[in-house]
């Protein structure tokens, strides 16, 4: 049975991580944002079972359905520094380019390296289960032989 957590349970949770995370940002030497810093601890915190889905999987779609109005702030200041945009609208369209290439490539070289090593490992276990078959049979024969 699938337990349910209250809305300040939840909240809390999310309150406890982002604490955290305000705390390594403020501390570390590398310009992180506390958000990122705060998604890295909520998946560590997931995948070690410290924080089970459940315990935040409810809040975490009802934030993800009010997504767009979350950007509302960031949306007006960018219509703020639409001066500034203008001015500096070649560098910021070069920047955003080259980011995107990068990330693509990125993300497809680091895709296909990945899936050589899980395509070398399963092919590895083949042989290696292939070598341990032959081998039981060897040894049955020279066992048969023998007697």
């Amino acid at each position: 049975m699938k337990k349910t957590y209250s809305f300040l349970q939840q909240a809390f949770i999310f309150a406890i991580i982002m604490l955290i995370s305000n705390g390594i940002a403020y501390i570390s030497p590398i310009p992180l944002p506390a958000s990122v810093i705060g998604m890295v601890i909520l998946f560590i915190a997931l995948c070690t079972n410290l924080v089970e889905l459940d315990q935040v999987e409810e809040l975490s779609n009802d934030l993800s359905s009010i997504i767009a109005f979350l950007f509302v702030p960031s949306g007006i200041s960018l219509i703020n520094s639409l001066d500034l945009m203008q001015h500096y609208a070649f560098q910021i369209v070069f920047v955003i380019l080259v980011a995107t290439v990068v990330l693509l490539g990125t993300t497809g070289w680091s895709a296909s390296f990945f899936l050589k090593v899980r395509k070398n490992h399963h092919n590895k276990e083949k042989i290696d289960k292939k070598e341990k078959a032959e081998a039981k049979k060897l040894a049955e024969q020279i066992l048969t032989h023998n007697n």
